[in-house]
């Protein structure tokens, strides 16, 4: 699944009390998402808790939901958007914001997530709710780097002389250039200006077998590729699948975090603030990290529900200097843009 496009279980839950339930009860609502994205028993608990009857519009990628949000009918609906729609989706004015006082519980997040706080509040609204995250990862066999002696544990081992022909990168600018960045111990978000940047980067090129965004996890599977950049959503369901061939890590110098939010085309109506607010209270946001592939910002305990049980080998410092990729001023993107189509695109 192709999350970033940068050119611009059966278990119970406790009774849960959510604003406005009479209000909604027995109306509809509409909600847009990615298919296999929520536990279907949490939608059933909604279902229940509310009384509201929830009609499913599912997607196969982010792209397709951005689409349909720039159809301009949403309407009443509520609609998942990943994090990098959202600065084309406020240009283009095709999202509401949500009044602050409507929803409930605190905005108290771990530090990566402040910045991108900052950059959905709309001085007493906010123009999404984030509900999910997931992270990029290095995802890799284990038994070649059993036979190398030694396993990936930062950005560095992508220039390791012995993965050069070995490994695969997402096919996206911002990902590429962004951990080489970090890999020379700049931010995430930093400018594309470091003497060293373009030589690193035409080293990673050099050493590259395959680019996707897409379908990266096939040759790794298939051997042809031992070592893979990937997005954790698509690379936890490979680990749990077969955890004595493959294995995964959050990079020790910190990577670069993505979110999906609920937002809607207008103010919501009670079925929709109701929806809303479901998904930030702890218990669900527990039961939510707990079912899927993708926990909630709003988890608390992320050492022992978090990395434990998504990354083993993660460390809580390597999330703590991780980042959420924040849109880029236009003189910084047309530079991501030059070294992407010279270095990347060009044919030597």
């Amino acid at each position: 699944m192709q999350r970033r496009q940068f050119c611009q279980g059966v278990f119970a839950l406790g009774a849960i009390a959510l604003s406005g339930c009479q209000a909604s009860a027995n109306t509809g609502l509409t909600v847009h998402l990615l298919r296999k994205s929520l536990p279907p028993q949490l939608i059933q608990r909604f279902r229940q808790q509310t009384g509201v009857s929830v009609r499913l519009r599912l997607r196969e990628t982010p792209q397709a939901l951005a689409n349909t949000l720039a159809e301009g009918a949403l309407g009443t609906a509520v609609l998942s958007l990943g994090d990098a729609w959202l600065p084309v989706a406020l240009a283009k004015r095709q999202i509401a914001p949500i009044p602050k006082q409507l929803i409930q519980n605190g905005f108290n997040w771990p530090e990566p997530w402040q910045p991108f706080l900052q950059f959905i509040s709309k001085d007493d609204a906010f123009w999404g709710l984030p509900y999910r995250w997931g992270a990029t990862v290095l995802v890799y066999r284990r038994d070649f780097f059993a036979d190398l002696g030694w396993e990936p544990r930062d950005w560095h081992a992508l220039w390791h002389p012995a993965v050069q022909g070995h490994y695969s990168l997402l096919n996206t600018p911002r990902e590429v250039i962004g951990l080489t960045l970090k890999s020379l111990g700049l931010s995430y978000n930093g400018p594309p200006t470091h003497p060293q940047l373009r030589e690193r980067l035409s080293q990673l090129r050099q050493g590259c077998r395959f680019f996707s965004a897409d379908a990266y996890l096939q040759p790794l599977m298939l051997g042809s590729t031992q070592l893979a950049v990937g997005w954790s959503t698509d690379v936890l369901p490979l680990l749990k699948q077969d955890p004595q061939t493959y294995a995964a890590i959050f990079p020790a110098s910190g990577t670069a975090l993505w979110a999906d939010l609920w937002v809607c085309g207008q103010e919501p109506d009670p079925a929709a603030l109701d929806w809303l607010n479901y998904w930030w209270q702890p218990e669900v946001a527990e039961q939510l990290s707990q079912f899927s592939d993708a926990p909630s910002p709003l988890l608390g305990n992320l050492t022992d529900t978090l990395f434990h049980r998504y990354i083993p080998l993660a460390a809580p410092a390597a999330f703590a200097q991780s980042e959420v990729l924040l849109p880029l001023d236009a003189a910084t993107q047309k530079t991501y843009d030059i070294l992407w189509q010279e270095i990347f695109l060009t044919r030597s």
